[in-house]
């Protein structure tokens, strides 16, 4: 793809994801995408997201994901969320986001603060890749009700 054709697939993925525009988050995401998160949060307690052993997503479960349940299952929805876009840098078919995420963890009530990077690789109009990097150690600080 494009650089300019894969700014604006993530563009319009972000917009989705911060409006809960499923059908949008949807289109934006190839069938068989794969979602790699760091493998110390594969499965891990406290963590929303069910990976595989290696840490990763594939296919349906992204949009399930991605669509709201991680959202919903890991933050009190009932108290402010915010996902703020920091940096984007794209080149051809690829994409790096720095963004962060300040909420409220839904298990424990704590305060939840952290920054991510993301990965995308694009084709044919679709993210087939999205590789995730943040700190997991804060997140499972602020979720697991056992910490």
């Amino acid at each position: 793809m494009k650089t300019e054709d894969t700014r604006t697939l993530i563009e319009r993925y972000y917009k989705a994801l911060t409006s809960a525009d499923i059908s949008t988050i949807k289109e934006c995401l190839a069938e068989d995408i794969v979602w790699q998160l760091p493998r110390s949060v594969a499965n891990g307690e406290g963590f929303a997201v069910q990976t595989d052993s290696e840490g990763r997503v594939s296919g349906e479960q992204v949009l399930l994901e991605l669509g709201g349940d991680t959202v919903k299952n890991a933050f009190d929805i009932s108290k402010p969320f915010a996902l703020d876009v920091r940096h984007m840098i794209v080149e051809g078919n690829k994409a790096v986001v720095q963004q962060r995420i300040t909420a409220t963890a839904r298990a424990t009530g704590r305060p939840y603060d952290n920054q991510y990077c993301w990965i995308y690789t694009c084709n044919d109009g679709v993210i087939v890749h999205m590789e995730e990097y943040t700190d997991s150690l804060g997140a499972d600080l602020s979720m697991n009700p056992n910490r």
